[in-house]
């Protein structure tokens, strides 16, 4: 997926790369193993494939959504590996014109997400507290939540052109204002909570391409 994120050049002239480690405690160091056998832990898979998804995709992707007049569809959804195939990641494209309004704060039981600007600029609303909530229908990427209008100490954040935005689970946000048309590409991943799962590889992108590590 990260071809799909960058696509210039890097100032150096090699490739620029960023990579998520959702839900692992990252440290000032690597650690040494506590205990070098066994390679392989109980529990956990060592089999699932990776999926590339390319740029050409994403932009076929976003044309259908225009022509559907939608405005977040997801690609694909995968499962997270590790020890429990209880957790999965999505990918989504979100599309927000200029001039659209959006009446709730969202906030996701079991889910965060990542927003990363492909193109646009806008502002969201974040953080706060939510004094209208509710339950709200369960969404087949973002399972089950809450909504509300108001939020108290929500902050305004503006994100543009090649920003990324980590929100976690449970964390109001909404989608406030674009200053043009804004394009961004989400990475939701659903953590193990009470959330029923979304059929693994739904969406326009099923397995582009697969790489399995062999041990």
């Amino acid at each position: 997926m990260k071809r799909a994120l960058w696509n210039g050049k890097a100032a150096f002239g090699g490739l620029l790369a960023i990579t998520l480690g959702l839900g692992v405690v990252i440290g000032t160091q690597a650690q040494p193993a506590r205990n070098p056998s066994p390679l392989k832990l109980p529990g956990h898979r060592y089999d699932l494939p990776a999926t590339v998804i390319s740029a050409a995709q994403i932009e076929a992707h976003k044309q259908s959504m225009l022509a559907a007049k939608q405005t977040d569809i997801a690609m694909t959804m995968v499962k997270m590996g590790g020890a429990s195939d209880n957790a999965q990641i999505g990918v989504s494209v979100v599309l927000r014109p200029k001039g659209e309004e959006n009446k709730y704060y969202a906030i996701h039981d079991d889910v965060a997400e990542v927003y990363y600007v492909i193109a646009g600029k806008g502002t969201m609303k974040l953080g706060g507290t939510i004094t209208d909530w509710e339950r709200r229908p369960v969404s087949v990427e973002n399972g089950e939540g809450s909504r509300g209008t108001k939020a108290v100490g929500a902050k305004d954040v503006t994100i543009a052109k090649g920003d990324m935005l980590i929100i976690p689970a449970g964390t109001p946000h909404k989608w406030e204002s674009s200053d043009e048309f804004t394009y961004l590409r989400r990475r939701a991943r659903r953590s193990e909570g009470r959330s029923s799962l979304a059929p693994v590889g739904q969406g326009s992108v099923r397995q582009a391409e697969t790489v399995v590590a062999r041990r």
